[in-house]
């Protein structure tokens, strides 16, 4: 019975997040995040949020009994819950991303966080390690990355989903949490210099993540200063490639971080999760003290005869680059047919999927 449940709870999980290998280190996982008693009703779990007592409703259950067990995942941060008015939403995350970076948010070092930091290790060597059939994928990128705002120049447009400043501004609630990918790092003798507590949530994922333990709360004046700080250490604006409202900004690290790691290896970063603006350098201005060139984490930048040149193809339009030149020979520039962001998380997915059956054969 309780391997049945287990594998009906994988099925689960796999259709909320494509690639999922089914192997033993995948269950060995599942079996550490959820009870068998939780394994069995997340199992359930329709892929629309669902209340308590709707969902005990559909199931025939009692609904204090259904509560309970779903308040645990949740304070477990292997469901989400959201409010709706007076009634609490469920959601049943996804493996990676869902799970696994909700487990390392909260920056702790117990025996519970090194085990799972194992397991998803464990997972993650599995699927390297594993030969798969090529497939196709979507060429609509999930991510996109946020310009150091302070570094646009005057009289170039800004767009409103361009304005990281905005985001933060219009939000209800923020909420600042361990940088999961560098706290899985140093659980998994990986530790990286960068700063780990810059990870910002917004919106009702930020609500989450304070009532759960997961992070906490801050101004509006807190969360532009961690930004500050994040931007001084290098790293990378990444959030969700949507315009209405965004859910996070992650401040990713080259050597952690999936989504730069992925930017970086690809053959040409500026076709993936790019922001508006690509950088542009003045060669009269240029003392060719190469400080740019450590800074850019997409290796877009070179010397030759003394000079900084750029790669457009590798530049992303972070910024970074600007702010470490003291003569002001690198600018930011509006990228040509900068694609703009889809409205929301619903049309950012439907344009990912229409982008994967378009993709040539």
């Amino acid at each position: 019975m309780t391997l049945a449940v287990y594998e009906q709870l994988g099925d689960a999980v796999s259709l909320r997040a494509a690639g999922i290998l089914r192997c033993r280190e995948f269950d060995a996982l599942l079996e550490e995040l959820f009870t068998p008693d939780e394994a069995e009703l997340a199992a359930k779990m329709p892929l629309r949020p669902v209340s308590a007592d709707g969902f005990a409703a559909e199931l025939g259950r009692d609904p204090e009994q259904v509560k309970a067990l779903l308040e645990s995942m949740a304070n477990k941060a292997v469901i989400f819950s959201f409010p709706r008015g007076d009634v609490t939403f469920y959601n049943l995350m996804g493996l990676v991303p869902g799970m696994f970076d909700a487990q390392f948010t909260r920056g702790e070092f117990n025996e519970r966080d090194y085990r799972i930091a194992r397991l998803f290790q464990d997972y993650f060597n599995a699927t390297t390690n594993t030969a798969k059939e090529p497939q196709a994928g979507p060429t609509f990128p999930f991510a996109r990355v946020l310009t150091v705002e302070e570094d646009i120049p005057a009289g170039v447009t800004i767009h409103p989903y361009d304005q990281v400043s905005q985001y933060i501004e219009n939000a209800e609630y923020l909420a600042l949490a361990t940088c999961f990918c560098r706290h899985f790092g140093e659980l998994t003798g990986r530790p990286c210099d960068k700063p780990k507590d810059v990870c910002l949530s917004l919106g009702l994922g930020a609500k989450f993540i304070a009532e759960r333990g997961l992070g906490k709360l801050v101004s509006k004046e807190e969360a532009l200063k961690a930004m500050e700080r994040a931007e001084k250490a290098g790293l990378v604006h990444c959030s969700s490639n949507t315009s209405k409202y965004l859910d996070f900004i992650c401040n990713c690290c080259v050597c952690h971080c999936g989504i730069v790691q992925g930017l970086k290896n690809a053959a040409s970063p500026s076709l993936a999760a790019t922001s508006s603006f690509i950088a542009a350098i003045d060669e009269g201005e240029c003392m060719g003290c190469g400080d740019c060139i450590d800074r850019c984490p997409m290796e877009a930048l070179s010397m030759q005869d003394d000079i900084a040149v750029m790669d457009a193809n590798r530049c992303i339009g972070c910024g970074l680059c600007i702010s470490t030149c003291s003569t002001g020979a690198l600018r930011l520039e509006a990228r040509e047919d900068a694609p703009v962001p889809p409205l929301d998380t619903k049309a950012l997915n439907a344009t990912i999927m229409e982008s994967v059956s378009k993709k040539p054969q």
